[in-house]
């Protein structure tokens, strides 16, 4: 059991200027810079405080990676882009320094009654499916727990898991199920990769989550595979989904370069 008098892992804190990444934000392939994930989960948050219009539901976040976002203070700029009568449109730009390191864009429908179109769910509810070490590196210092299904990230082959996150993106302000979806959302490409880690990396470029409904509940299940053409570039395709059912689907371009050794 956990000492409740220790910090709860978080990947970033709030200051007057923006958000200073801690060191459990790390990117595994650059010392000195924050993973895809910390950086998908922060502009969750910053999508989470804007306050949107609350006749108006989220149904796609994209994020796109500028390059190596450094370990420094990042700091959001929010840009309306189209205030329609049925859809809105806002961009997130955010900084470090001077410099624009990765931006979102966030699509919005109005909400309304229409006949629902579920996407078929075929796993097992994550209280049926044993607790076991899937994730590698990437555990949130424990925080996040996995229950896995099929596969191993890192390993070629589609993956198959539920994921529960136990920590703080931003240091004292609780997880939302939201800011969550928005964190494994980045998973998709170890989760389901195509390629073993020290023959050839995998590194996202962008991040696109197309939201059926809001997530809910505690644990999430990532169903993730990646295809490519053989020609540097390939797509990661994930299948979200909470206890509810499905509640978005997502996919990753990613850069596929040499590997790293052992």
């Amino acid at each position: 059991m956990n000492d409740p008098t220790d910090p709860i892992p978080h990947y970033f804190v709030a200051t007057a200027g923006g958000f200073d990444p801690t060191g459990l934000s790390r990117n595994p392939w650059f010392a000195d810079a924050v993973a895809g994930g910390p950086v998908s989960a922060l502009f969750g948050h910053v999508i989470e405080q804007a306050e949107y219009d609350a006749g108006f539901e989220i149904c796609r976040v994209t994020i796109d990676i500028l390059g190596v976002v450094p370990r420094a203070l990042l700091t959001p700029r929010q840009v309306p882009v189209r205030q329609g009568r049925q859809a809105q449109l806002h961009r997130i730009e955010l900084f470090a320094g001077e410099k624009m390191v990765a931006q979102a864009h966030v699509l919005l429908a109005r909400a309304m009654d229409t006949p629902e179109f579920p996407a078929p769910q075929p796993h097992p509810a994550p209280a049926n499916v044993a607790e076991d070490n899937f994730l590698i590196g990437a555990s949130m210092a424990g925080a996040i727990r996995t229950r896995p299904i099929m596969g191993r990230a890192r390993e070629p082959g589609r993956g198959v898991a539920w994921l529960c996150m136990n920590g703080e993106v931003v240091a004292g302000v609780p997880t939302s199920p939201f800011v969550k979806a928005c964190l494994f959302a980045d998973f998709g490409n170890g989760v389901g990769s195509a390629t073993h880690a020290h023959e050839w990396s995998y590194a996202n470029l962008d991040i696109s989550i197309q939201f059926f409904r809001m997530p809910r509940g505690e644990w999430f299940l990532l169903d993730c595979h990646t295809e490519g053409a053989g020609n540097g570039h390939a797509v990661a395709q994930s299948m979200f989904a909470d206890g509810y059912g499905v509640y978005a689907r997502g996919t990753q371009t990613v850069f596929v370069g040499p590997g790293r050794p052992r």
